[in-house]
């Protein structure tokens, strides 16, 4: 009988450690894909996500540049960081929103052909300090893009056209809104108009990008594709939208996920910038809705749009984001903060000197940047 109970003890334990060592695999595949824990199995999937509002109770707050003040928030449960810049173009009339396009000086400028993985966030600040036009301040992804081929040779090419220092490029067919910047008398003059064409994008603007989707509009909050219910369908396709609505782009609307997204105040005065950065990946966030099961860290567009009404802001618009979100910002030691591109980099923040040796790789086609031109 002793000997029985000793066989079923080991085999207690044996099944134990087991079971142990099972959850341990399936916790680190989870946490590999999802970011850390606690998931959030027992939310609906179009919960509000906890820190889509404003203000941040418990954010840390900065002002690391004249004319800058920065809100950071590590408060969320699922392990999500919010990021907020309030760049005050009154108090610092140095300050210049600007965007730059990777194909614009490469081998073959404005061939619509750059291979752009090599040049993240981090290479793109580096580059754009060496052109003695100004300290950059913050650099951020632009908007959305495709490419082909992968690694280090991925080629990106524009899916909208582009407008720089006052030039229209790539006359592909506006999609959406078109976000963008023109300067009078030195003063920045923000807008978004929907499907301008691009000849009429260049008078408007002297840096602007199209495919935007518009979340509030002089005040209003634009219609947002319904989430969808249990037995629809998840993934529904993309359609035309009007100028009534943000412009719905398929996946992207309703995952939880990074995200990159700007708005500015009535007055012009105030340009805003937010970066939300999902422990987890894009992928995995797809997969998620794709199965209907709940979302976990980050941001869906919707949380973005209740963001911004809260706080108040004119206008707003959702740019490309999930694992392409990156951004560098200006410390007051000199050096940079980063969140580097998810699909070349895990880590959620870094700190680089200005050269930004071993910066992480995982380029976007265009960036845009504030720059202090004293």
């Amino acid at each position: 009988m002793l000997t029985v109970k000793r066989t079923h003890l080991r085999r207690l334990m044996l099944g134990m450690i087991l079971l142990v060592v099972l959850v341990v695999l399936v916790a680190g595949t989870l946490h590999y894909f999802f970011g850390p824990f606690p998931l959030q199995w027992g939310a609906h999937s179009d919960t509000p996500a906890p820190l889509a509002c404003w203000p941040w109770s418990k954010a840390t707050i900065d002002a690391p540049h004249p004319g800058v003040t920065h809100w950071i928030d590590h408060s969320s449960p699922d392990g999500t960081v919010v990021e907020f810049f309030d760049f005050d173009f009154h108090q610092n009339p140095g300050l210049r929103l600007e965007l730059y396009d990777q194909d614009e000086d490469d081998q073959i400028p404005y061939d619509d052909h750059a291979t752009f993985w090599s040049q993240g966030v981090g290479q793109v600040t580096r580059h754009l300090n060496q052109s003695r036009r100004g300290t950059v301040v913050a650099a951020w992804n632009g908007l959305f893009f495709q490419y082909t081929g992968a690694g280090r040779s991925r080629v990106g090419r524009h899916v909208a056209p582009i407008v720089l220092q006052r030039r229209p490029h790539y006359n592909l067919g506006n999609i959406r809104w078109t976000f963008g910047v023109k300067y009078q008398r030195n003063r920045p003059v923000f807008n978004v108009f929907f499907q301008q064409p691009s000849s009429a994008s260049a008078e408007a603007f002297d840096y602007a990008a199209a495919g935007a989707s518009c979340l509030v509009y002089q005040g209003r909050p634009l219609r947002l594709e319904p989430f969808p219910k249990p037995g629809e369908d998840p993934l529904p396709p993309s359609k035309s939208s009007s100028p009534d609505e943000a412009g719905f782009v398929r996946q992207v609307d309703h995952i939880r996920t990074s995200r990159t997204s700007m708005a500015w105040s009535k007055d012009q005065r105030h340009f805003y910038l937010l970066i939300v950065k999902d422990p987890g990946s894009e992928y995995a966030s797809i997969a998620a809705l794709s199965h209907q099961i709940p979302l976990m860290g980050g941001w869906t567009v919707a949380d973005l749009q209740r963001f911004w009404q809260q706080q108040g802001a004119w206008c707003a618009v959702n740019i490309d984001g999930g694992d392409v979100t990156q951004m560098t910002a200006l410390r007051s030691d000199g050096h940079y903060d980063m969140v580097p591109p998810r699909w070349g980099d895990r880590r959620m923040r870094c700190t680089f000197a200005p050269d930004f040796v071993n910066a992480p790789a995982g380029g976007t086609m265009m960036y845009f940047y504030v720059r202090d031109r004293k």
